[in-house]
């Protein structure tokens, strides 16, 4: 069963995408440390402007084991505060999704 997490943002008036995309880059950075295998999405039609920032797992037990080893990461906190103090985006909304196998 493959896992699949996802923030949706929107960029907030005047921002820079060059700092989004430095944003996005460290915090691929510090996923993939952990295990995850994050992408970077331009929406391009329905909410047309928001970026998708997702992380693929190949099971549960893996997202969970790399959640719990960024959450204790100094530096994941660390960015978190660098996202916050930018002020950049907006979160739209993030989403968990299992596959379900066809």
């Amino acid at each position: 069963m493959a896992v699949v997490v996802q923030y949706v943002v929107k960029p907030n008036p005047g921002a820079d995408f060059a700092g989004i995309l430095e944003l996005s880059k460290e915090s691929a950075e510090l996923w993939r440390k952990h295990g995850g295998k994050p992408r970077f999405w331009s929406v391009a039609v329905g909410e047309f402007g928001n970026f998708v920032f997702s992380v693929n797992f190949e099971t549960f037990s893996a997202y969970g084991a790399t959640v719990e080893k960024l959450n204790a990461d100094p530096a994941f906190r660390t960015w978190q505060a660098k996202r916050l103090k930018a002020g950049l985006t907006t979160l739209v909304r993030s989403n968990l999704a299992t596959e379900i196998e066809l």
